[in-house]
């Protein structure tokens, strides 16, 4: 909605004007208005509550700490090392023949 330039907005306003009449159109205006106030202070406000929550000094030593014991409660992942790679032979490939049929070409 921010990439609204002067011609669309004009586009908006002749459609409106068209549709809902003078009259009705300064109300309509009006209560769009209101609703997009509130949903910029209601944007507004969770903007505010989560740099609260990402600033809170609490919240990240907490974090920290059960980083820690979720590390000491790990085990040790064991890597066994082989002296020599191990290379399996492949088979012989296995030719079937094909069936003899009652017809000879």
């Amino acid at each position: 909605m921010g990439n609204l330039g002067g011609g669309e907005l004009l586009v908006i306003l002749v459609l409106g004007l068209l549709v809902l009449g003078p009259a009705r159109l300064g109300v309509v205006a009006q209560q769009i208005g209101r609703l997009v106030g509130q949903l910029r202070r209601m944007a507004g406000g969770f903007q505010a509550e989560l740099r609260d929550l990402v600033d809170d000094p609490s919240i990240e030593s907490l974090a920290r700490e059960r980083g820690r014991q979720a590390v000491e409660a790990s085990p040790e992942p064991v890597v066994e090392a082989s002296p020599e790679p191990v290379v399996e032979a492949s088979p012989e490939p296995v030719v079937e023949e094909a069936p003899e049929s009652d017809f000879d070409a």
